[in-house]
């Protein structure tokens, strides 16, 4: 089979998933359900299995080089023309974003007081580098990053829980309905972003039960992130909790392993490099292949690889995304309103309103050629 494989596809939306999951849900569904925010991703869950479920309907019948924004294109060539490059334009404004983020986070967690530029500069190259080289290395690093990202926050959770006060978490009741449900939206809009973005990059031979795979993937980050809101919130408590820049990390800097008072928020914010470099390099190469798909940009056999349409599109969008990372935040305070609003409500309509009509189109012409 040609990679990516289905370990791989999941490894990579994992990677990806945990940098933004981290800085944006726990404070975000304190703030909307206060001590019922860890039922946040579990009203979220249903309607995210339907979303992996329809990606899945939509790549059923995919080629194989083909990923998710070929599909649409053959699928609903006008519509899909459009969708695609719209919903490229916002991945490399995305990108450009994340690095921007990425490099707060090191401000504010270890390198207090530094310059962000020398950050974005090193996260943008580096994604830059992935995107222009063959998504089946990306995706074999990623399986190795998941293990490590997974050494590193499993314990944190498990030492998190066990200090918790459950007097935060419980009780609950239909009171809190509305809050739940308003969190339960922005957790949907995080989790389904590495959903509909990393099978752009799915280019391998078309995966054998592929919706089964995806539901039971997105049942357990869902159950892994409700895991993560409580051992915040039982830390920390709801106020406290929302009103926090960097919950997780608060949270991290408080665990100690073994009864020692050990300081490991700089390794840990260390290992989430990996994250940001994973995140960033796929929406660089979500952006390249949406755009370059939507232009109906063919790769030219004579010429120099560094001159492929594919290659100057996706340098393209690595300079937009730069300029994005410039103008973006001018400070902190503007950073924040940004990553906690803007990009939130962005992403989610980015995603409902523009490409999931398009992947239920598809989803159904598949269903009618059948």
């Amino acid at each position: 089979m040609r990679e990516p494989t289905r370990r791989q596809i999941f490894a990579m939306s994992f990677v990806a998933l945990l940098s933004p999951a981290t800085r944006l849900i726990p404070g975000a569904a304190a703030r909307a359900a206060g001590h019922a925010a860890w039922l946040c991703p579990i009203v979220a869950a249903p309607f995210v299995m339907l979303v992996a479920a329809l990606v899945s309907r939509a790549l059923s019948t995919k080629a194989q080089g083909e990923g998710l924004g070929e599909t649409i294109l053959r699928a609903t060539p006008r519509f899909g023309r459009f969708v695609l490059f719209i919903y490229g334009l916002w991945m490399a404004l995305y990108a450009g974003f994340s690095v921007r983020s990425a490099a707060s986070r090191f401000i504010y967690t270890v390198y207090t007081g530094s310059s962000p530029w020398p950050f974005v500069a090193v996260g943008l190259g580096m994604g830059l580098l992935a995107a222009l080289g063959h998504e089946r290395r990306l995706a074999r690093s990623s399986e190795f990053f998941r293990v490590l990202l997974l050494i590193a926050v499993v314990p944190i959770l498990f030492l998190g829980m066990a200090q918790a006060d459950w007097s935060e978490l419980l009780p609950v009741s239909y009171l809190d309905a509305p809050g739940v449900l308003f969190g339960a939206i922005e957790t949907l809009g995080t989790v389904c972003f590495v959903i509909v973005n990393v099978p752009f990059i799915e280019t391998g031979a078309p995966i054998e039960k592929r919706t089964r795979s995806a539901v039971f993937w997105s049942v357990r980050v869902c159950l892994f992130l409700a895991v993560l809101i409580a051992a915040v919130i039982g830390r920390f408590g709801p106020e406290l909790s929302g009103s926090l820049t960097y919950p997780f990390f608060a949270l991290v800097r408080n665990t100690g392993l073994f009864g020692v008072a050990e300081r490991i928020e700089a390794p840990v914010t260390a290992l989430w490099v990996l994250s940001d470099f994973v995140l960033c390099a796929i929406s660089l190469m979500t952006a390249a292949r949406a755009i370059t798909a939507s232009l109906s940009l063919k790769a030219k056999p004579e010429r120099p690889k560094y001159l492929q349409p594919g290659t100057l599109v996706t340098i393209a969008c690595a300079a937009l995304a730069l300029a994005c990372a410039i103008v973006i935040a001018p400070d902190s305070r503007i950073m924040r309103i940004i990553s906690d609003k803007w990009v939130v409500f962005a992403n989610i309509a980015a995603i409902f309103a523009l490409l999931l009509p398009a992947l239920a189109i598809t989803a159904h012409k598949k269903a009618k050629l059948k």
